[in-house]
């Protein structure tokens, strides 16, 4: 599927704007990357751009969300359906929470371990963390994983601002950005990842094919130079 196709189909969808579309669409691609893994879809509109590369490559997306994802207008599954990608998109709509799909799929999964991981949902310390452990299990080795809004956080979004669950939480909840605190304290040193990459608040990391692999930190606009310089040092520190 072409990407203007996949723009006619998307149009405004939040949450993923056709240049970040596009490029999950081309990193697929030319990976190549078929078996993707993408953990919180909301109106699915990533998941059609991944999935329009997974059809070149005769690939699948296997997409994770919680059961609220079906109520959102449009659906998940009409943009796949209205895209015609049904059959190179697995969708699952969990009760509890993408951990536990992992934890029930994980032999499954690290039977047929994916080249791309895509973890943009819960935006927390304790589910991100937790799910950037089961994703390791689940990778192949060489395969890419992919944080979404390391900068985002609870204090920055009126609309979580609204929400009395989140206004009951303690400041330092509210404050952190915990998307960057699980990368730059569980992502960045862990011995079988390199490869970082620093754009725009997205952070990708490749699976090292080697214990020996050199570790390598990009960071691509240089709004980020200042974050760059603070993890370097941490990187040094750590290697």
């Amino acid at each position: 599927m072409t990407p203007d196709r996949i723009v006619s189909i998307v149009k405004d969808t939040p949450h993923t704007p056709p240049r970040r579309g596009r490029q999950l669409y081309d990193f697929i691609l030319q990976t190549p990357a078929p078996r993707c893994l993408e953990l919180g879809f909301a109106h699915g509109v990533g998941t059609v751009w991944m999935a329009g590369a997974a059809e070149e490559l005769n690939g699948k997306v296997i997409g994770v969300d919680i059961l609220s994802a079906k109520e959102r207008l449009p659906a998940a599954a009409q943009l796949v359906a209205e895209a015609g990608l049904d059959r190179f998109v697995e969708l699952h709509f969990d009760p509890i929470s993408y951990t536990w799909h992992l934890q029930r799929n994980l032999d499954d999964y690290a039977a047929e371990p994916f080249d791309f991981i895509f973890i943009d949902g819960a935006h927390t310390w304790d589910a991100d963390g937790f799910t950037f452990f089961l994703c390791e299990k689940v990778l192949k080795p060489g395969g890419w994983i992919l944080f979404d809004d390391l900068d985002w956080n609870y204090r920055g979004s009126a609309a979580a601002m609204s929400n009395p669950q989140v206004q009951a939480l303690t400041d330092e909840e509210k404050d952190l950005q915990q998307v960057r605190a699980v990368w730059e304290k569980l992502v960045l040193p862990h011995p079988a990842f390199g490869n970082f990459t620093e754009d725009d608040g997205w952070g990708w990391a490749q699976k090292s094919l080697s214990a020996d692999a050199p570790k390598v930190f990009r960071v691509t606009h240089t709004q980020r130079l200042s974050i760059a310089d603070r993890v370097v040092r941490k990187l040094k520190a750590t290697f």
